[in-house]
């Protein structure tokens, strides 16, 4: 009984709980200790680090031969300097043509074709200038309207934009596409376009349309990756953003702000 009071009173005071915990820290420290000397070892026995004094010439040719010695990670010697590019655009001419479409206009279905020059003066700074043409046609959301209102919304068409951009490529990368090293450069893009546009002025669906003109300033905002396929050939696909301020019924009245989102990929020739 005495023994079973005298154990029971070391665990209410703590000394037991208190003596295993530091036996533990310790057990993981010593294993911690070996772990790393194991590793150190294997690293040191890869790269060629000698464990001696009497290894010290060899040591000093080592690091004249090789000051960034790898081969303890990389024995195969596959890895390349991020750095060095393969495909440089300064003071080269790219001409780009590209499809795509708009989801900005809520009563057409619009597709685009888009040429662009672009000319890097760096490999982080160019400028691009740019023309698109936009083909538009009645979608399923007119239709549906028509047919439930005899009342005509202002429904305005771009037909095309013409502009210029300022370059700026932050970001340069390569990744590994199927065991193949994949060169491509992430744009973005500031500029002003001017935009040729129509408004359909009819005030109900039952008469015939009526077009007028109307040409529109607004500011551009691009994005994109350029991936290069050789020396000549990118493959590029680009969002760019036209911001513009135009009346909100017809030609005059109020104004309000408008966005134009466009989506485009398309090829690439690097002059």
């Amino acid at each position: 009984m005495e023994s079973i009071n005298n154990s029971q009173g070391l665990w209410q005071n703590g000394t037991a709980p208190r003596a295993q915990l530091l036996g533990l820290k310790l057990l993981l420290i010593a294993t911690a200790i070996a772990w790393l000397s194991l590793v150190g070892i294997a690293w040191s026995e890869a790269a060629g680090i000698p464990d001696s004094e009497g290894d010290s010439d060899a040591l000093s040719r080592e690091s004249k031969s090789d000051e960034y010695n790898f081969s303890w990670l990389d024995p195969e010697k596959k890895i390349y300097v991020l750095q060095n590019r393969k495909y440089v655009k300064t003071g080269h001419p790219i001409l780009s043509v590209m499809g795509g479409g708009s989801m900005s206009n809520s009563y057409r279905n619009v597709y685009s074709v888009d040429g662009r020059f672009a000319y890097y003066l760096s490999e982080w700074l160019g400028i691009e200038a740019f023309y698109t043409n936009f083909f538009n046609s009645t979608n399923s959301t007119f239709t549906a309207l028509s047919k439930a209102s005899t009342g005509m919304p202002s429904i305005r068409e771009i037909q095309s934009q013409v502009g210029a951009m300022v370059h700026f490529v932050p970001w340069y990368a390569k990744i590994n596409v199927f065991n193949a090293i994949l060169y491509f450069d992430w744009y973005f893009g500031v500029g002003l376009a001017s935009m040729s546009t129509q408004v359909d002025l009819r005030q109900n669906f039952s008469a015939a349309a009526n077009y007028s003109p109307q040409s529109l300033l607004g500011v551009t905002l691009s994005t994109g990756n350029e991936y290069y396929f050789s020396r000549s050939f990118i493959f590029r696909w680009d969002v760019t953003g036209t911001v513009y301020s135009a009346p909100v019924s017809g030609l005059s009245g109020e104004s309000t702000m408008f966005s134009n989102i466009n989506f485009a990929a398309g090829l690439g020739w690097r002059i």
